[in-house]
């Protein structure tokens, strides 16, 4: 799917924008969607808690990178510089705070998440998850574009049974979310990471098909 789609939802337009989490330049991808669509309103593939944090982050603020996200950066370079937090969602936030556009996160709250993961991973798929990442830093992604790449690792790091139904759970709630604002009309700007955007179109796609 090409970065920026505008899709038919509940008699609504929605343009659904996919992006990279990490890299610097996605950040210049999000200001020309909003020049382009000049939303009323943005939904935002983030916890509401999420949100939160960006917006009261310090200027001191020192990630903390988990394993997965250091081997991920590290292949991610390859294509551009890397920061965090994701530049494309620090974008959006201080885009739509600045020109006072209502900001929706439309992701799993915390709670809710670490409910669904409890249930989703048991402990010994947890004990898997958590010392697999010495094969995924020998692993070579063979990846010719950072969205290749991208896409290849989200499969590798969610290729287990409980990692698949969480991000479905995530892919379901962030759709419906969005398909909720559709509804309200105006002009719709849906900024999702590129790992479910796909997945979200097609369940936007299917949302608005007609009752047979």
């Amino acid at each position: 799917m090409s970065a920026l789609e505008a899709i038919l939802v509940n008699g609504g337009t929605v343009h659904l924008l996919s992006v990279i989490k990490g890299l610097k330049s996605e950040a210049d991808k999000v200001k020309d969607a909003f020049d382009r669509v000049r939303p009323d309103k943005v939904a935002i593939s983030l916890s509401r808690e999420e949100v939160d944090g960006l917006r009261n982050m310090p200027d001191d603020f020192e990630p903390e990178l988990s394993r997965y996200d250091e081997i991920y950066a590290e292949g991610l370079e390859k294509f551009g510089e890397v920061a965090a937090p994701p530049p494309c969602y620090v974008a959006t936030v201080e885009l739509a705070d600045h020109l006072k556009i209502p900001l929706v996160p439309v992701d799993l709250d915390e709670d809710s998440f670490s409910e669904l993961y409890c249930a989703a991973v048991s402990g010994p798929a947890l004990f898997r998850h958590s010392t697999r990442t010495w094969l995924l830093k020998r692993r070579r992604f063979g990846s010719g574009t950072a969205e290749d790449y991208v896409l290849k690792w989200d499969h590798a790091v969610n290729n287990m049974e409980g990692m698949r139904l969480i991000e479905r759970k995530r892919a379901e709630t962030i759709a419906k979310g969005i398909a909720g604002l559709a509804s309200a009309g105006g002009a719709l700007l849906a900024v999702v990471e590129l790992e479910r955007a796909a997945e979200v179109k097609e369940i936007l796609a299917g949302a608005d098909a007609p009752e047979k």
